[in-house]
């Protein structure tokens, strides 16, 4: 089988836009959560998320082409391809001339849109004509395409969280297997409107206590933590086929190792399904426990999840689950859908190019039974070389990627 690599990064994040702003904010652990600025917040009990600045958005939305959608979820995966095919040292001209694929993972329709929308139908009793356009999954998918004069194989996967992950591994499947040697994958969601808040709020899943001191409020592993703070933005990396990127010198940030997908919607096999996948991937990489280096956790921030993934690394890791350094930098940008994974793909790669694991911010006093090396509060310099990546979205779902250094 042929070997995919990763050759090109782009961050649109709510803790930076660019690969190197993103990762100096996650390795100097500059929160990207603060007040929501988008809407009145009317009333709801948590007023805060992952919201990407509109003032860096502006400089760089000015760069995209006046024909995109009227969409934050289209605009955001537009840079993010941009941003990732520049990192490449690649034109839409170069992609255009190669067996070429996307796989974008988006959670759900833009949310801003369709609260938008609603609104001008019920003032006016009409959408706007672009309605469609701007707001369904597919749109972010076709916008990517079109960008990168990539025509072929242009695939959505809508699986809630877990798709910008899943979207890596089956655009790495892909080239694996002959049928592309160039992949764009990633994934991208908008989803803070008042509908999607306030349903958050409504079954407790995001923080309430925490609207003054924003950048405390995403508290992985820690005792005192209340949930998950929704985010948006977008994720894109470039995968290519070992030998071709090779040829033309590109830089290869890591390869592709294995991965594992499961899903189960009962909350009794949440640790069970988290446990499957971790296995998984393991296997299909050819590695032990041992081998981990460092995982990057789903680790939100929520009572429940956080305590499951915890325990399905200790009952998969054993003994070597307490030396393996463990982080959630969803305490740095939230929990923004579909791109989360993607954003930790991007962090994992930098983090095997630095030497350096990104902290978990306010980690202060870890809960009942949460027990390993979660790198609390400071990042930490240590031997990267293979990173495990996990994601469990709504309705059950769970990824265990594996990517490693490239030798």
């Amino acid at each position: 089988m042929h070997e995919a690599v990763i050759t090109g990064l782009g961050t649109v994040a709510p803790n930076g836009i660019g690969k190197k702003a993103f990762w100096n904010a996650l390795s100097n652990g500059v929160s990207g959560i603060g007040p929501i600025t988008k809407y009145q917040r009317n009333g709801l009990p948590c007023h805060i998320g992952g919201e990407i600045s509109p003032h860096h958005l502006e400089e760089y939305f000015n760069e995209l082409p006046d024909w995109l959608p009227d969409s934050n979820s289209c605009k955001f995966a537009a840079l993010a391809a941009k941003l990732a095919i520049e990192d490449a040292g690649l034109t839409p001209d170069d992609i255009a001339r190669r067996q070429s694929a996307i796989y974008m993972g988006v959670s759900t329709n833009d949310m801003e849109v369709m609260q938008r929308e609603y609104k001008n139908l019920a003032e006016t009793g009409f959408p706007r004509p672009d309605f469609i356009l701007s707001a369904f999954p597919y749109s972010s998918t076709a916008v990517v395409a079109h960008l990168l004069k990539a025509y072929d194989n242009i695939i959505t996967i809508s699986t809630t969280c877990t798709a910008g992950l899943n979207s890596i591994y089956y655009g790495a499947r892909s080239i694996m297997n002959g049928d592309a040697d160039i992949v764009a994958v990633g994934g991208v969601d908008a989803p803070l409107a008042p509908l999607a808040v306030a349903g958050l709020c409504m079954v407790g899943m995001v923080p309430s206590d925490y609207n003054d001191q924003p950048e405390k409020a995403c508290r992985p592993f820690d005792k005192a933590r209340q949930g998950g703070v929704l985010a948006e933005g977008a994720g894109v990396l470039i995968l290519e086929e070992k030998e071709r990127a090779l040829r033309r010198k590109a830089k290869i940030y890591g390869s592709f190792a294995g991965g594992g997908l499961t899903g189960n919607m009962s909350p009794a096999w949440i640790k069970d399904s988290m446990y499957r996948a971790m296995e998984k991937a393991l296997t299909e990489a050819g590695l032990r426990p041992e081998d981990i280096d460092y995982i990057s956790a789903c680790a939100p921030g929520d009572q429940v999840l956080d305590q499951m993934e915890t325990d399905a690394i200790k009952e998969l890791f054993g003994p070597a689950a307490y030396n393996i350094p463990i982080s959630s930098i969803k305490s740095i940008f939230g929990s923004p859908g579909a791109a989360a994974g993607p954003l930790q793909a991007i962090a994992a790669a930098l983090s095997i190019e630095n030497c350096f694991i990104p902290p978990t911010l306010n980690l202060e006093e870890a809960g009942e039974l949460c027990d390993l090396d979660y790198v609390p509060i400071k990042g930490r310099v240590g031997r990267v070389k293979i990173v495990m990546i996990n994601l469990r979205g709504f309705g059950g779902g769970f990824t265990s990627l594996i990517i490693r250094a490239f030798d």
